[in-house]
C-alpha cells in the first residue's frame, strides 16, 4: 500500500505515513494540516510546489490507508484501485481545493457490497470525516465506463495517479482510455475552452478588481499542457518535465503558491454548481494584502516594498503563462492536428484542409472525399477552411454525387446538419445535384414569402433542422432526468414532442431529417391537383413538386447511391406523402374514435406514429425567432408553435395521446377509479361518466374538478344555473361552462360571444344525456384587444335568458354567400361545412343559430380555420330523430 503511494509523491507520502502511525489519522491530519498552513503563511515565495505536494500528500495518504484497511476487513479480492484525478491527481492541492478521487473496479457497479459500504462512510455518514477530520465525494468508475468518458470528466482522468492501487488497475484504465478516446475531440475540447474563456483572460492581464487565478491563469497554463498530453493521454507531470524552458512551470508554480495564500487568508466558502470557489477570485484588496506575508514584526515600508515584488512577480506569472498556452495551441493548428482515422484532414488555423490533390480524380472520388470534410466538420463543430471552396470544393456544382459519404451527414448525431446544408448550398449547383428539385425550390414563393417579404424558403428548412436538434438534446435531457410513470396528458406539446424526438431510432431519425430538406421536391398526387386548380394563386400552385420526380422514385437512389438504408427511405416517402395528416384531422375538430382508429390503422405501429407526429411538429416550427430555438426553456418552443394556431396544436396533441393510448391504455387512467381517486362523491362520478370515453380519453378530462361540483348541484337544483370559468390548455385560452343541456345552447354561446366582437376557434360540447346536463368547451381566438374580465359572467347571463335564440334575427346576422355541405360522418354524426372569404366571427354563430332553428340539430363541435384569405367552418351535429340526411339537404337548398 505505502508502495503505491510513495510512487505518486515520494517522501511526502512517507512522512505522513509515519505521523499517522504515531498520532493516529485524526490528530496526524490536524498537526500536518497545520504544519503546511504555516508555510503557506511564510514569506518564502519560491516553494509553491513543495507545498501543493507535500498537502495532497496529506489527503491521499490518509484515503490510500483507509482504502487499504477497508479492503481487508471486506475481503474484497476482485481488482480495485483509488486514484487522485484532476489537480488532486497532480498533486496541487490547496487550502480550498475540491478532493478529485475516484474509485475504480473491474466489476459490476450496481450492487457491489464494497462499493456501497465505502460510500456509506464518506457521502451518507460523517464516520470518515469523525476519523479523518475531513471528507470527500469518491466517484465509482468501472472498465465498461470508460468509453464513455467526455470532455471535463475525461480530461480529469488525464492526470489520474495512483493512491491506493495493489493490482495496478490505474495502469489498465490508462491503457483502456488511450485505446478509446478521440484524440482529436480532446483537442478541439481544450481548445474550446481556450477561446471562450481563457483568450479573453490572457488579453487582460492587469485586472486587479476580479482576477479569478484559477481558471484565468492556472488554466491558461493547463491549457497547453493538457493541448500536448492529450495526444498520448499521458499525465501533465510529463508534460513539465519535457517543457524546453523551465520558467514557464515556474510561473505556474508560484501561481498555485500565491493561490494557496489567498486561500488560507480568506478561508472556507462552499463552491458553486460548476466547482469555482469564490476564494479563488481575488479582488484589489487581495493585491494590497501580500505584504502580509511578512508578519507584524516587519515595518511598514518593508511590507510595502514585499507586497510591490510579489504584484511584480504574479504579472509576470500571469503574463508567461497566457503567451505559453496561446503559443502551444496556436503551433498545434499551425502544424495541423490530424483527424483520426483520416490522414488526408487536419485542422489548422483557418479550419478543416484537405491534405490530397483533387486533381486526375474521378467524381465518385472527389465526392466522397468532399463530402468526408463536411462530415468531420458537423462531426466536431469546426470550420472548414475557406480556401478549399477553391479546391476540394471547386465547381463542386459541375461534378458532385450522391455517394455514402450522404447519407452520414444525415445519421450522424453530433453536430448541426443544418450548417452543413448551409455550406452546400453556398456552392452553385451542389444542392441541386445531391437533392433534385432543391434549385428551383430554393428560389421559389409560397404564401408565406409573399407576407414575410424577407427571405427565400431554404433558410426555413435550415431553422427547422436546428428545431430538431433542440428537440432531441431536450428530450434526452428529459429522459435522463424522469422517472417512470411519466404521463403525456400531464405533459405540454415542448416536452412531448422532445420527449419523442429521443426515443426515434437512427432511421426515424435520419427519415425525418431527409423529409424536412426534401419536403417540397418530389411531385405528389396532391402537387398534381394543385397545378390544376385555377382557385389558387400562381405561386401556391407551383409551391411544390420541384423536381418532376414522382414520389415513388424520388427516394430509390437515395438508397441505391447514397447509402440511405431502404428502412430511411421508406419512412422518408411516408412522411412526406401524410404530412398533412395530422393539420387535417386537427381542422377536423373531431377525435372521436373513429378518427383515432383511422390515424392508427394509417401509421401501423407506434414508433411510425411517434416519426410523424415529430416531423409534423418540426415541420411548423419555422419562423421561430433563434434565440427561441436555441434557449433550453422548456415551453418556449412550446408557446411559438401553439401561438399561431392553438386549436389546431391542441387538437393535434389530444389525438396523439388517444392514439398512444391504443399501445399504452395505461396512459388513461379508469374513469371511475380515477374519479374516485380524485376525491369525488358517488353522485358526482355518476354524472361525470355519463359524459363519455371521448371526454376522458382527451385533454378536457383534467378539468372536470372545475364543475363535478356544479354540475351535481344542477342535477339537483336546475335553477342554480350555469357556471362558466376561463381556463387554460397550453396555448389554448378557453371557455369551461356548466349547464343544464338544451337545444340551441351552441348558438345561445357563440352569438354572446358575436356580440361582444369574441372570435371562436373551436368548441367541444360535451352531454351527459341521462342527466341533460351540458359540459362545454369553447376556444377563443386572441386578438389585440384583452378579453373581458366579466366574460363568464356575461356567457352565465345569457344562457340563463336564453339570449340569441329565440329573440335573434336572421336578417341582422352575416348573410351566406353560398350554400353549407351537409354530409355524414362514419360516427354516426352529420358534418356541415361552410367556406367563405369573409370575417368568420359572425358566421359561426348564424350556422348554430340555422342549425337550431332549420335543422332542429344538437351541436356537438365548432372549428373555424382559415387558410390563404379564406374561412373554413365546420359544424358537427346530430339530427332530431325522425328528420333524415337527405331531407335535412333539401332544407338548405330551399334556402338555409
Amino acid at each position: 500500500m505505502g508502495g503505491d503511494m510513495e510512487a505518486m509523491n515520494g517522501d511526502a507520502v512517507a512522512r505522513v505515513l509515519e505521523v499517522v502511525r504515531q498520532l493516529g489519522p485524526l490528530a496526524a491530519y490536524r498537526r500536518l494540516i497545520g504544519d503546511n498552513d504555516a508555510l503557506i503563511k511564510s514569506a518564502d515565495l519560491d516553494h509553491g510546489r513543495a507545498i501543493v505536494r507535500a498537502r495532497s500528500a496529506i489527503y491521499t495518504a490518509l484515503i490510500g490507508r483507509w482504502a487499504a484497511e477497508q479492503q481487508r476487513l471486506s475481503g474484497y479480492a476482485k481488482p480495485f484501485a483509488v486514484v487522485a484525478l484532476g489537480g488532486t491527481g497532480r498533486g496541487e492541492v490547496t487550502p480550498c481545493s475540491d478532493l478529485d478521487i475516484a474509485l475504480l473496479f473491474d466489476d459490476t457497479l450496481e450492487g457491489n457490497q464494497f462499493l456501497l459500504d465505502m460510500q456509506r462512510q464518506t457521502l451518507h455518514s460523517d464516520e470518515f470525516l469523525e476519523q479523518h477530520g475531513f471528507t470527500f465525494t469518491p466517484l465509482p468508475f468501472g472498465l465498461d465506463d470508460v468509453p464513455e468518458l467526455a470532455e471535463k470528466q475525461l480530461n480529469s482522468f488525464l492526470d489520474m495517479a495512483p493512491v491506493y492501487d495493489p493490482q495496478g488497475l490505474e495502469r489498465l484504465f490508462r491503457e483502456r482510455i488511450r485505446a478509446t478516446y478521440d484524440p482529436f475531440e480532446h483537442f478541439l475540447h481544450v481548445r474550446g475552452f481556450w477561446k471562450k474563456h481563457w483568450e479573453a483572460a490572457a488579453s487582460v492581464s492587469e485586472n486587479l478588481s476580479c482576477f479569478d487565478i484559477k481558471n484565468d491563469s492556472l488554466r491558461l497554463f493547463l491549457g497547453g499542457v493538457w493541448t500536448l498530453a492529450g495526444k498520448d493521454f499521458t499525465h501533465s507531470h510529463e508534460i513539465y518535465a519535457g517543457l524546453p524552458d523551465p520558467r514557464d512551470v515556474a510561473a505556474y508554480e508560484f501561481l498555485l503558491r500565491i493561490r494557496a495564500w489567498v486561500h488560507l487568508r480568506r478561508g472556507p466558502e462552499p463552491a458553486n454548481l460548476l466547482g469555482n470557489h469564490p476564494q479563488d477570485v481575488l479582488g484589489f484588496d487581495d493585491f494590497c494584502s501580500f505584504g502580509e506575508m511578512l508578519g507584524l514584526a516587519a515595518d511598514e515600508d518593508a511590507r510595502f516594498e514585499f507586497a510591490t515584488m510579489v504584484r511584480a512577480r504574479l504579472l509576470a506569472a500571469r503574463r508567461r503563462v497566457a503567451v505559453f498556452a496561446r503559443g502551444v495551441i496556436e503551433r498545434e493548428l499551425r502544424n495541423g492536428r490530424q483527424v483520426p482515422a483520416e490522414d488526408v484532414i487536419v485542422l489548422k488555423t483557418g479550419g478543416l484542409q484537405h491534405g490530397k490533390t483533387q486533381e486526375g480524380r474521378t467524381p465518385q472520388a472527389m465526392s466522397r472525399a468532399a463530402l468526408t470534410m463536411l462530415l468531420v466538420a458537423q462531426r466536431y463543430g469546426v470550420p472548414v477552411d475557406s480556401s478549399e471552396l477553391q479546391t476540394t470544393f471547386c465547381n463542386a456544382g459541375d461534378w458532385l454525387l450522391r455517394v455514402p459519404e450522404l447519407s452520414a451527414l444525415f445519421y450522424e448525431t453530433r453536430g448541426s446538419l443544418a450548417d452543413t446544408i448551409k455550406y452546400i448550398s453556398q456552392l452553385d449547383g451542389a444542392g441541386e445535384r445531391l437533392f433534385p428539385g432543391h434549385a428551383r425550390f430554393e428560389a421559389s414563393l409560397d404564401e408565406r414569402v409573399m407576407i414575410e417579404r424577407t427571405s427565400l424558403r431554404g433558410t426555413w428548412v435550415r431553422e427547422k433542422l436546428r428545431a430538431m436538434d433542440v428537440c432531441v438534446a431536450q428530450g434526452n435531457a428529459q429522459l435522463a432526468m424522469t422517472a417512470t410513470g411519466w404521463n403525456p396528458l400531464n405533459a405540454d406539446l415542448c416536452e412531448m414532442v422532445a420527449r419523442a424526438s429521443a426515443l426515434l431510432d437512427a432511421d426515424q431519425l435520419a427519415a425525418v431529417k431527409l423529409a424536412l430538406v426534401t419536403k417540397r421536391l418530389p411531385l405528389t398526387p396532391d402537387d398534381v391537383i394543385a397545378r390544376n386548380s385555377l382557385a389558387l394563386p400562381l405561386h401556391e400552385r407551383n409551391a411544390s413538386g420541384f423536381s418532376g420526380i414522382a414520389l415513388a422514385e424520388y427516394y430509390a437512389p437515395f438508397v441505391s447511391e447514397a447509402g440511405f438504408s431502404p428502412e430511411t427511405a421508406r419512412i422518408a416517402e411516408f412522411l412526406v406523402t401524410h404530412r398533412r395528416t395530422f393539420k387535417l384531422r386537427a381542422e377536423s375538430g373531431v377525435n372521436d374514435q373513429q378518427q383515432v382508429s383511422d390515424l392508427v390503422s394509417l401509421c401501423g405501429d407506434e414508433s411510425t406514429l411517434r416519426t410523424l407526429f415529430v416531423f409534423t411538429c418540426v415541420d411548423h416550427l419555422m419562423g421561430m425567432p433563434p434565440e427561441v430555438m436555441s434557449s433550453g426553456v422548456q415551453g418556449r418552443q412550446d408557446w411559438w408553435l401553439e401561438a399561431s394556431d392553438p386549436a389546431r396544436w391542441f387538437n393535434t396533441r389530444e389525438l396523439y395521446i388517444k392514439a398512444l393510448t391504443r399501445y399504452h391504455p395505461e396512459i388513461i387512467p379508469d374513469p371511475a377509479l380515477a374519479l374516485r381517486a380524485a376525491g369525488y362523491v358517488a353522485e358526482e362520478q355518476e354524472i361525470l361518466r355519463d359524459f363519455g370515453a371521448d371526454f376522458f380519453s382527451g385533454l378536457y378530462g383534467r378539468h372536470a374538478r372545475r364543475f363535478g361540483s356544479h354540475l351535481l348541484r344542477l342535477a339537483e337544483e336546475p335553477q342554480a344555473g350555469p357556471k362558466a370559468a376561463m381556463l387554460r390548455e397550453g396555448g389554448s385560452v378557453l371557455l369551461g361552462l356548466a349547464a343544464l343541456d338544451f337545444r340551441g345552447l351552441a348558438a345561445c354561446i357563440s352569438g354572446a360571444l358575436w356580440e361582444h366582437q369574441i372570435n371562436l376557434r373551436q368548441a367541444h360540447l360535451f352531454c351527459a344525456a341521462h342527466h341533460q346536463l351540458a359540459l362545454d368547451f369553447f376556444h377563443l381566438a386572441q386578438g389585440s384587444q384583452a378579453l373581458p374580465a366579466d366574460l363568464p359572467q356575461l356567457i352565465e347571463h345569457a344562457i340563463r335568458n336564453q339570449l340569441h335564440i329565440s329573440d335573434a334575427d336572421e336578417a341582422q346576422l352575416p348573410p351566406l354567400e353560398t350554400r353549407p355541405t351537409l354530409d355524414a360522418t362514419p360516427s354516426g354524426h352529420c358534418r356541415l361545412r361552410y367556406e367563405t372569404t369573409s370575417d368568420a366571427g359572425g358566421l359561426v354563430y348564424a350556422l348554430s343559430l340555422k342549425v337550431f332553428r332549420h335543422l332542429g340539430g344538437s351541436i356537438h363541435c365548432l372549428t373555424a380555420n382559415t387558410a390563404r384569405g379564406r374561412a373554413y367552418i365546420t359544424v358537427i351535429l346530430s339530427l332530431p330523430p325522425g328528420r333524415t340526411l337527405a331531407a335535412a339537404r333539401q332544407i338548405i337548398e330551399r334556402g338555409f
